[in-house]
C-alpha cells in the first residue's frame, strides 16, 4: 500500500490549516490526479498471471490524502517485495498434490520468489511531478 498524504505540507513551510479554500481545493485536485496516475502506472506494470492482483489495485481519496492499495490481497506484498525460501505445508488436507507431481507430499521447500515491484516504482515515477504541482498550487 502506498499513501500519498498532502497534510505533510509543512516541508514547504506551509500549514495546511492556513491555506485558502481555493488553494486547498487545488491541492485536493493535485493529490487526486497524482493518486490516479500512480494507480494507472501500477496497473500497467504489475506482473499478470490471473489478473486478480491488477484488478485489486485501487485508490481511496480522502480530504487531503489518497491511498493506493491492493484490497488487502494476501500475496500482494510477496509480489512487491519477493519472498525468502520457505516451507509450504498442507493445511486443510493430509498432503499436497498438484498436476504433474509424482506423488502427494506433506511439505514442499519453496526457493523463494524474486521481487516484482509495481507500487513503489509507480510512486517514484509520479513523486517529482506531484511535488512540482504542489509547489505551483501553493505558488512557491
Amino acid at each position: 500500500m502506498i499513501k500519498v498524504d498532502s497534510s505533510a505540507l509543512n516541508k514547504f513551510s506551509v500549514e495546511v490549516g492556513k491555506l485558502s479554500d481555493e488553494i486547498k481545493d487545488d491541492v485536493r485536485k493535485v493529490v487526486k490526479n497524482s493518486a490516479f496516475n500512480i494507480e494507472r502506472n501500477a496497473k500497467s506494470s504489475v506482473s499478470v498471471k490471473t489478473g486478480h492482483l491488477k484488478r485489486s489495485i485501487s485508490t481511496k481519496i480522502g480530504d487531503m490524502e489518497a491511498t493506493i492499495h491492493t484490497s488487502n490481497l494476501k500475496y500482494a506484498p510477496a509480489v512487491e517485495f519477493g519472498t525468502r525460501a520457505h516451507i509450504i505445508r498442507a493445511k486443510n488436507k493430509k498432503a499436497l498434490y498438484w498436476k504433474g507431481a509424482t506423488h502427494p507430499v506433506k511439505q514442499v521447500k519453496h526457493p523463494g520468489s524474486k521481487a516484482k515491484p509495481y507500487l513503489i516504482p509507480a510512486f517514484e515515477k509520479e513523486k517529482d511531478q506531484f511535488l512540482e504541482k504542489l509547489k505551483e498550487v501553493i505558488k512557491w
